[in-house]
């Protein structure tokens, strides 16, 4: 089954919001939150991670992004990696820990060293994260999906175009925005769910 991931973004749903969303939504079977928050002082991070893994289900999992040592510190399944960090020794020999990594139009080593989870592909769509980045192109999507297990879609996904995406082979995907801005987003949670799983 496909899963949905969310992502966190405390400029547009605060900590106290997210985390109620995120209770919601691991009971409804959300399986993986991307806690991607570059504006947060270290303090307020770590409330953040404390909070979410006392208070989501068990089978869900939570990744940091890029911040190794804190992830291991406070003992989170995983690390989110940008395309642009460097894969040391060190990464690489790392057993605490799980990884994920985005993949964009410009992602050029496509040998991860079989050390990953999962890989974001994207922008998938236009998305108000990344305004004037344009969307990774069908070509690299078709090559991608072709050379790799794991795909995540991201980038502008929402209740009404994520049907687009059916057409790919691929293992889920993250949201953002359709998910902290909702009115109802367990309603919006399923929806995304069934959508990604209808039968082609």
């Amino acid at each position: 089954m496909k899963n949905v991931t969310l992502i966190t973004n405390t400029n547009i749903l605060d900590i106290e919001g997210t985390i109620k969303l995120s209770i919601k939504l691991s009971r409804l079977g959300l399986k993986r939150i991307q806690i991607r928050e570059k504006k947060l002082n270290i303090n307020k991070l770590i409330y953040f991670i404390e909070k979410m893994k006392d208070s989501i289900e068990e089978g869900c999992e939570i990744f940091l992004n890029g911040n190794i040592d804190l992830a291991i510190e406070h003992k989170v399944n995983g690390v989110h990696f940008s395309e642009n960090t460097i894969i040391t020794k060190k990464i690489i020999s790392e057993k605490r820990i799980l990884f994920g990594r985005s993949l964009h139009q410009n992602t050029k080593d496509l040998n991860p060293n079989n050390i990953f989870s999962y890989f974001h592909v994207g922008p998938v769509f236009h998305t108000l994260t990344h305004p004037g980045e344009p969307t990774i192109t069908n070509e690299k999507i078709i090559n991608l999906t072709k050379n790799l297990d794991k795909i995540i879609f991201v980038g502008g996904i929402n209740t009404k175009n994520a049907h687009k995406l059916l057409k790919y082979n691929f293992g889920g995907i993250a949201v953002m925005r359709d998910l902290l801005l909702s009115k109802n987003p367990e309603n919006t949670f399923l929806n995304l769910e069934e959508i990604i799983n209808e039968k082609k």
